[in-house]
């Protein structure tokens, strides 16, 4: 179309730049207006969303309104919301406000194109064949600039933030790594590690020094805040010290890749997943390479003490877990259980308990972690707890305290020795004495 408009009169090529030019560069600006939008508008999209779960949400809504939350929430919920929207309509007003600017530029760039066209048929420059198929042509030109320029890149530059940022994203680098097999049963060394997390001034934990022996059961303690969850997610990969080094056997945990690290560890944290899935399926999931086996689930529930006879499970293991999935759902206990037996349901080198029992008493948790000590039989095991009268099954105990390793020892040592552990084992000596 350029070129034929050039043929007829080289200036009459420049009516492809007075339509596009301006609505392009309001697409433009508006690319910028929003994406500046979105890095605004980003965290107080995420804080409506949780408030609106915190009112809706099955995680949340009983304690909400139970404790009479539920317009507190709404009333957070409702001034994010708005703080949101305004965001929205001051950057769509001011790209509205551009856009009918450059519409102005345009429309009167239309009429100088008419005017040529006008002015080129009176000299008999042009035809009053060209004179209709060029003014036609224009008409097309403006129906796609509106279509394609308007309706489609408009609407792409309104989520080009969003698209950034998630393209950001995937382009951070990943944790690299060399897959290797690691032979045999090894020891783990914790060097001078130390770690920060992101835009912390203080450091969760500080220069921590020890060694675990292959085939030793651990139990680390220490009050709420003091880094005991944080170094075992040092110790079994899941970060990478900030200083130190963290080794298997000689080997530094930063060179090998994440399915080197985690092919031959198990884990329950206290902070579980219940999947919506299957109850042979919730507990198998933790080892995928090999064909769920009953007589193997039969083994572990009777070691956490799951049963799958309970009336609970209407099905035995194929009993669905989510009520979403016209399942059952169970209770705080019996989800504990079930995530303590998917930590011994996979084949492991190390098995670490990192305060799974929470909802479970404790006479309940000793029968657990006497069955946790008959598993980890020959096999590097480590228990996090805050209840102490737990460890003494452990061959050590590390104490932690703010961040650091405060006491290494037996229950023996330690007991007998003026310091955390022993300050911590008093303080909760009743309970012990009556759960005897």
């Amino acid at each position: 179309m350029g070129w034929y408009l050039f043929h007829l009169k080289p200036i009459l090529a420049l009516t492809i730049l007075l339509v596009f030019l301006p609505t392009a560069a309001t697409q433009l600006i508006r690319t910028k207006v929003f994406t500046k939008l979105e890095d605004k508008s980003a965290p107080v999209r995420r804080e409506y969303e949780y408030y609106e779960s915190c009112m809706v949400s099955r995680e949340y809504f009983k304690e909400t309104r139970l404790l009479g939350g539920f317009t507190y929430f709404k009333n957070l919920f409702t001034d994010s919301l708005r703080l949101l929207q305004n965001l929205k309509f001051k950057a769509t007003m001011k790209t509205n406000l551009i856009e009918l600017g450059m519409r102005i530029v345009t429309v009167c760039g239309y009429f100088c194109i008419l005017y040529m066209l006008f002015d080129a048929l009176m000299k008999k420059e042009i035809t009053v064949g060209a004179f209709a198929a060029v003014f036609n042509s224009i008409g097309m030109l403006y129906g796609i600039m509106e279509e394609v320029i308007c309706r489609h890149i408009g609407e792409i530059a309104k989520n080009l933030g969003t698209i950034q940022n998630y393209l950001n994203l995937l382009e951070m680098p990943e944790r690299g790594g060399e897959d290797r097999e690691l032979h045999g049963k090894l020891d783990i060394t914790l060097d001078h590690v130390s770690f920060f997390y992101p835009g912390a001034e203080k450091e969760a934990v500080k220069d921590a020094t020890f060694t675990i022996n292959n085939g030793e059961t651990l139990a680390v303690v220490g009050e709420n805040g003091s880094g005991k969850s944080t170094i075992i997610r040092l110790i079994t990969g899941l970060y990478s010290p900030s200083k130190g080094s963290v080794t298997y056997g000689g080997t530094d945990t930063s060179t090998l890749s994440m399915k080197s690290l985690f092919s031959k560890t198990s884990a329950v944290f206290q902070k579980y997943q219940k999947y919506q899935m299957k109850l042979a399926d919730n507990i198998g999931i933790s080892d995928v390479a090999f064909p769920v086996k009953e007589e193997s689930l039969d083994d572990v529930c009777t070691k956490s003490g799951l049963d799958k006879n309970d009336s609970s499970f209407s099905e035995g293991y194929n009993t669905m877990l989510s009520r979403e999935f016209d399942g059952v759902d169970l209770s705080g206990g019996q989800w504990q259980r079930i995530a303590i037996a998917r930590g011994f349901y996979r084949n492991h080198d190390l098995i670490i308990l990192d305060e799974p029992t929470a909802a479970i008493d404790p006479y309940e948790e000793t029968r657990i972690y006497n069955e946790f000590a008959e598993i980890a039989r020959n096999k590097t095991a480590i228990i996090v707890t805050h209840r102490l009268g737990s460890v003494k099954l452990a061959d050590r105990i590390i104490v932690m305290k703010d961040g650091a390793v405060a006491q290494i020892g037996t229950h023996e040592e330690l007991i007998h020795t003026d310091g955390e552990y022993a300050r911590l084992y008093k303080a909760q000596e009743q309970w012990y004495r009556e759960d005897d």
